[in-house]
């Protein structure tokens, strides 16, 4: 019976509660051992009436195995995999061995696919998922499981863990809500006591238990089963030192010493043997010279309980105290007997775990063993399984040279697994064994790629120029991904010898790949611009985007997508970016979303598709903090920070500008800097506050490498002229106006002469004025930009109204204020709506459009079931279930006015949202 924790109990009710009306939910049990975690679990999963209740637990010694704990829950319900995508099954089923490995890099695909099974199977009513001991979780599951729990929304799903604080185990899901359990009350604690000894406690007995205890459930039954009958009425009195819940683990050790040798070898058994099942742990036993007699004294004294064909512990904690307590000899003599007695063919990666426990030096049967369980699991995306395996066979190798491959395994292991600080000492420890040039190659590939999105960009760039030399014979290709790579950091610190350098080294590169060819035209063409000569730079970047349209690989196009952005060709961008992200969601290849949906996003929002622009954003922040990409988070925020800044979300753009710039300055990562600082000066801006915004944007047009960036100073340069027209700063603005027209007439882009006719109108004087800002309109007009153009309407419509133009005025700042009402620029639509009474008008309230309406999520799924994807695609794409994708998608109808699918593909949402 659970006593006390009414709140507790009212916090899983309501969890299952929301369930049966298709609600999701997930809950972080933590507290520390014998709190009542498991209890608690125990209490859900009685009070799950009409739910599928799926059960799993991590084990100590299981940690190293992939997938352990995931098949425990998913391997009841693996007959309705038939019912989700066929890539998403092949993965799930090689995963748990059932199937072919699909050699999947991407470790979420398995995770997506879990994420589907659970709601596929929660189509026949509702699912509560159990997961106790998560500290102990193998990496694999533990990512599958927090990757499904994050995204269950709508499916009629419940997943609690139960967590125990243990320092070497820690156990942290960021997004996932927490209950920490505390100690019972005196009362809750006095009930539980009377239970467990058959008598109730005196008060004085009982407070004193308590407060020894501090109300620890475990520790208080295991004193009532231990105090007389007198000690507990307070007759007879307590023992001086009692027991405290930090001792439960050496009480149940001391139990299991006072048994006979055999039983605690055989239990020392149990405890390594990970699945529980009795005939491995008695076949075992047995060649330790032990029969199956020895196991009734255990059963006897209450520390294991038999249900054929598995063995259980009474508690987690008696098995973690049987194993720790033991000494490292009688381990390894159980591990060598659990080696013997598992079938080689059966049970492969445990039996090669047991043989390196065993292991006390070099011993390359077992290393080699362990490199083939490495490779399984890699090819499963167990990846952090992976690195375990590759690490400990590195350590059982003799040779310098194999040891040293293998070292670089796992570091690559670990960081495919989101681990980069876990791969960082591999790779050192690999580089000092490496002597092939090859091999030097790649580990400083893994090193600078790690540096580039979670360290210190120049590091990255030295790292990757100087790996790339020592294979550029051998590995062209993976030569020419370094250059690039190193390329990409010389532009982002607006390093020009650096990004020079990389360009010549690559075009010296054997150029039979298309990759080496693209690579080579983007890099010498981001120098070109980077160096002022826009033409060349033209040439260059537009080659690259020719060649990259032959390509699938995301990485290419997004580069081409990024060379065609910098010239202003927006929908061209736009059009790359969107078929590089889309090959990484066919790929469930959540890794590299980040980098790819941050320029898209940042494009997005500069084209005026804020609504869309913010759904990438935020998916993009939300994966690139799932998968540990310090420098892409970066890049997300200051997006976000915009996005606010145009909306007149205050905190919202302060917050998120600052958490970029903190990262960015840190890290030399001048792009995200400058967007971010853009962003401040625009919130500036709208709320009236130009002279504030002419500090922040005169500051960043003198920004050095690192704090800001050129390209980005050119994109704002616009918005300098015009504050510094408004603060008296007509050096800085004819300055800022150049600088833009230089940049406008080389690439020849629309939107950008637009903005340079603007900034002459802003000026001049008189009938120049009207000529300017005419032109202006005129190419808007097939620019593209909306923001811009209700920009340049609101700023001649301003200059007719000084001029006492007032019909004049009325006309543009009418069409800048319907614009920035649709689009939700709520600052900019409030100076038009001022500067609209002051011509006599007041403007019209424009209801919102009900596209504007739609949250990032819902916005996301209607573009795509517009473009006829089904809910089952959908779900796939944004790393969904379908169920929660059908809810959004009711929501989507409502909103919208909407009553069927067809009506949705019929209605330009595109269109709508520019």
């Amino acid at each position: 019976m659970l006593h006390g924790r009414r709140r507790d109990r009212a916090r899983i009710d309501e969890l299952l509660a929301d369930a049966r009306n298709r609600g999701s939910g997930a809950l972080v049990v933590r507290g520390e051992a014998g709190i009542g975690k498991s209890a608690l679990l125990g209490y859900a999963a009685e009070s799950a009436d009409g739910f599928r209740v799926l059960r799993g637990a991590g084990i100590e010694t299981e940690s190293e195995l992939p997938f352990a704990a995931l098949h425990q829950v998913l391997h009841p319900v693996l007959t309705h995999a038939g019912n989700i995508p066929a890539r998403q099954r092949s993965a799930l089923l090689g995963a748990f061995g059932e199937g072919p490995a699909v050699g999947a890099e991407d470790r979420f695909l398995v995770s997506l696919a879990a994420l589907s099974l659970l709601a596929e199977v929660a189509e026949g009513g509702p699912v509560l998922c159990l997961v106790d001991d998560a500290q102990w979780l193998d990496g694999a599951s533990a990512d599958a499981l927090t990757f499904a729990a994050r995204r269950v929304q709508a499916e009629g799903i419940v997943v609690l863990f139960g967590v125990r604080d243990d320092p070497a185990a820690p156990f942290r899901v960021p997004g996932l809500p927490e209950l920490v359990l505390t100690g019972l009350d005196q009362r809750s604690a006095g009930a539980l006591l009377a239970e467990r000894a058959g008598s109730k406690p005196s008060d004085e007995v009982r407070d004193r238990l308590v407060a020894d205890t501090v109300g620890n459930p475990l520790a208080l039954a295991e004193l009532a089963a231990s105090l007389s009958e007198r000690q507990l009425a307070g007759t007879d009195p307590l023992p001086v030192r009692l027991p405290v819940a930090a001792d439960l683990g050496q009480v149940f050790l001391d139990r299991v010493r006072r048994l006979p040798a055999d039983t605690q070898t055989l239990l020392l058994v149990a405890a390594a043997e990970d699945t529980g099942e009795l005939r491995v742990v008695l076949r075992a036993a047995d060649r330790l010279g032990i029969g199956a007699a020895a196991l009734d004294p255990a059963e006897t004294a209450g520390m294991v309980r038999v249900e054929s064909p598995v063995l259980a512990f009474h508690h987690p904690l008696v098995r973690s105290a049987i194993y720790r307590g033991a000494t490292f000899q009688q381990r390894r003599a159980v591990a060598e007997a659990l080696a013997e007695a598992m079938d080689a063919d059966e049970d492969p990666d445990r039996r090669a775990w047991h043989l390196a426990n065993a292991a006390i030096g070099p011993d390359e049967a077992t290393a080699d063993a362990l490199h083939t369980s490495a490779q399984r699991a890699g090819n499963r995306g167990a990846h952090a399984a992976a690195a375990s395996a590759y690490d400990r066979a590195a350590a059982l190798t003799t040779g310098p040279a194999l040891r040293a491959e293998r070292l670089a395994d796992a570091a690559q292991s670990a960081w495919l697994a989101g681990q980069p600080d876990r791969a960082r000492p591999l790779l050192d420890s690999a580089e000092r064994l490496a002597d092939e040039p090859a091999l030097r190659g790649r580990i400083a590939h893994v090193r600078g790629t790690i540096e580039a999105a979670c360290g210190v960009p120049s590091d990255a760039y030295a790292v990757l120029l100087a790996g790339s030399e020592l294979i550029t014979a051998a590995d062209p290709e993976r030569a020419a991904r370094m250059l690039t790579e190193a390329g990409q950091i010389a532009w982002a610190t607006a390093d020009l010898p650096k990004l020079g350098e990389a360009g010549r080294r690559l075009s010296d590169l054997p150029s039979d790949h298309g990759a080496v060819t693209v690579a080579a035209r983007l890099v010498t063409g981001l120098g070109s611009l980077l160096d002022g000569d826009t033409a060349t730079a033209a040439i260059r970047l537009r080659e690259a985007a020719d060649l990259a349209m032959a390509t699938a690989q995301p990485h290419t196009l997004m580069l081409a997508a990024a060379g065609t952005m910098f010239l202003g060709e927006d929908a061209r961008a736009i059009d790359l970016f969107t078929r590089a992200a889309t090959t990484a969601r066919s790929e469930a290849a959540a890794a590299k979303l980040p980098a790819l949906l941050a320029p898209l996003a940042a494009l997005e929002s500069w084209t005026g598709r804020f609504a869309v622009a913010s759904a990438h954003a935020n998916e993009g922040l939300r994966l690139a903090e799932e998968t540990r990409q310090d420098n892409p988070a970066a890049h997300h925020r200051s997006i976000l920070a915009w996005l606010a800044a145009v909306q007149g979300q205050e905190q919202a753009c302060r917050e998120a500008a600052t958490a970029a710039l903190a990262h960015a300055i840190g890290h030399r990562l001048g792009p995200h800097a400058a967007i971010a600082s853009w962003a401040l000066a625009l919130l500036d801006l709208g709320a009236g506050r130009p002279a504030e915004a002419y500090d922040r944007l005169a500051a960043l047009a003198a920004a050095g490498p690192g704090e800001g960036h050129l390209v980005v100073s050119v994109f704002a340069a616009a918005d300098l002229v015009e504050v510094a027209t408004k603060t008296g700063n007509e050096l800085a603005a004819k300055n800022a106006a150049t600088m833009l027209r230089a940049w406008a007439e080389q690439v020849n882009s629309l939107w950008a002469l637009a903005l340079v006719a603007r900034c002459a109108g802003l000026l001049a004087s008189g009938p120049d004025e009207d000529r300017y800002f005419d032109e202006a309109l005129n190419l808007h007009a097939t620019g593209g930009r909306p923001f811009d153009t209700a920009r340049t309407e609101l700023l001649y419509g301003e200059a007719l109204r000084r001029r006492r133009r007032r019909a004049d005025a009325r006309r543009h700042l009418t069409t800048a204020h319907e614009t920035f009402e649709r689009l939700g620029a709520r600052p900019w639509s409030e100076q038009a709506g001022t500067e609209l009474r002051a011509t006599g008008v007041t403007a019209r309230k424009r209801d919102p459009s009900t596209v504007n309406q739609l949250t990032p999520q819902e916005l996301q799924i209607a573009r795509l079931v517009a473009e006829g994807a089904t809910n089952r695609t959908v779900a796939g794409h944004l790393f969904l279930s379908p169920r929660t994708v059908d809810y959004h998608l009711s929501k989507v109808f409502t909103k919208l006015g909407l009553s069927s699918r067809n009506e949705l593909m019929r209605l330009s949402l595109d269109a709508q949202l520019s």
